[in-house]
């Protein structure tokens, strides 16, 4: 299994697909396609994995994507309060030459050539600005989406409460013949994540030895196996505190951690804080 391109589906005289999705959960796989994407969860929670990134996502979340970058949303096992997100996708032709032409769009060519990596909105009344913007574009008429699009490309360009996804600036390493080892790793992460994983466990699933799948891991997603396991537990733990009023430690043991020193460390390492504080803030 390997992420499957998906082909967008274009409007006969348009470029831009423009949409509403409304399901019981996210069930698209892991993905790439050639278009832009810009999308906004309206009501949701989970799991985002976007080229080499793995993070929470919630309502009120924006994203970014470029072409041919990996990604999906997963919810938890048993997640069964619906989603709905409205997206907007464009094939890169539509917009890029007139774009890199015009040196009055300077900051959208950024933009562009920075979505590479995945970018997160972060200021959440402006994604909400956004997300109105992207619901009238669905019913817009196909010069009048191209327009408005690119006005929307313009504020997002301008939005300094933005950051990339991407760790420490590296995109996505997209390659054909690694993705069925990079599936069956994240996949496998994501069913056994609550219990022991090990090193020996992952070389045997990818049919490498431990130094290779190591070297070959850290060239993937720019940290090691272990720090890449942490953080998605960190990210599950995340999920349970904001979605329960579980004790901190049944939520631990749930997503894998049996030492409460260890776990501590790691939650304040990726999250620059205490779990009790970040329960306080939600």
């Amino acid at each position: 299994m390997k992420p499957q391109l998906e082909l967008i589906p274009h409007e006969i005289d348009g470029a831009i697909h423009a949409f509403v999705y409304e399901n019981d959960f996210f069930d698209a796989p892991w993905h790439y396609h050639k278009d832009y994407e810009l999308t906004y969860i309206t009501k949701s929670s989970g799991i985002r994995y976007v080229g080499n990134s793995v993070d929470n996502f919630v309502s009120g979340d924006l994203i970014f994507i470029g072409e041919n970058v990996p990604h999906c949303w997963k919810n938890e096992k048993g997640y069964s309060n619906g989603v709905k997100s409205t997206c907007v996708q464009w094939d890169s032709n539509v917009l890029d030459n007139f774009v890199r032409s015009n040196i009055e769009l300077k900051a959208i060519r950024k933009l562009l050539e920075a979505s590479k990596f995945g970018i997160k909105f972060t200021n959440k009344a402006f994604n909400e600005m956004i997300r109105k913007r992207l619901e009238k574009l669905c019913y817009f008429k196909p010069e009048k989406k191209i327009i408005d699009l690119l006005d929307i490309l313009l504020e997002l360009s301008n939005c300094s409460d933005k950051e990339l996804l991407a760790i420490e600036g590296e995109r996505y390493k997209f390659s054909k013949k690694s993705d069925t080892r990079i599936t069956s790793i994240l996949n496998y992460i994501d069913t056994k994540y609550q219990e022991k994983i090990t090193i020996q466990d992952m070389a045997n699933l990818t049919f490498m030895t431990r130094g290779a799948f190591c070297k070959y891991f850290k060239k993937q997603f720019s940290r090691s196996f272990t720090n890449y396991l942490n953080e998605f537990r960190i990210r599950k733990v995340c999920l349970l505190l904001q979605e329960t009023d579980n004790k901190l430690l049944d939520i631990a043991l749930r997503c894998g951690y049996e030492n409460m020193s260890f776990f501590h460390r790691q939650f304040k390492k990726y999250l620059k804080q205490t779990p009790l504080e970040y329960r306080k803030k939600l």
